[in-house]
């Protein structure tokens, strides 16, 4: 029987884990869409990057990334192994990003129009849609629904 773990992990602990999580984002986006190692390195060494990831055993199997500054929080990034998708795991990932976050911040995320099971899930998770953002993907050119959530009451609370 696996054991899953999850982490909330900052700067000083992400540069270790950049070639894994550009692994999964290959595996989690074949179309391209995914980051590549290139911006996972940049990323990860830049300001005020916040990372929940999510391990089987000793495998990192997946990961959230968002930037936080202040009391707003921009989730850049979410993908599991495809396969360990349609498990929970990123229901967790996120839930455990969110509970890391102080009362009171603001938690924004764009996702593809045409992703309706990740905009179920965000949904589920208390996200609402604020607004569109016009061809803001691209590989294919899409709209995306902007999203938020307000984390509310004591840390770890939403």
């Amino acid at each position: 029987m696996s054991k899953l773990k999850i982490q909330v992990v900052t700067k000083s602990k992400l540069v270790p884990l950049v070639e894994a999580c550009a692994r999964i984002a290959k595996r989690a986006y074949p179309a391209g869409t995914g980051w590549k190692l290139q911006e996972f390195q940049a990323d990860m060494v830049a300001a005020h990057r916040l990372y929940a990831v999510i391990y089987d055993d000793d495998q990192l199997i997946g990961y959230v990334g968002a930037v936080k500054v202040l009391d707003q929080v921009d989730i850049t990034g979410v993908a599991v192994d495809p396969a360990y998708q349609r498990q929970g795991r990123a229901l967790k990932l996120i839930n455990a990003l969110i509970a890391s976050l102080e009362a009171n911040t603001q938690v924004f995320l764009e996702v593809r129009k045409s992703n309706v099971a990740a905009r179920h899930l965000y949904q589920r998770i208390g996200f609402t849609p604020i607004n569109v953002r016009k061809a803001y993907y691209t590989h294919p050119d899409e709209d995306a629904i902007l999203m938020k959530l307000s984390v509310s009451g004591t840390k770890g609370e939403n």
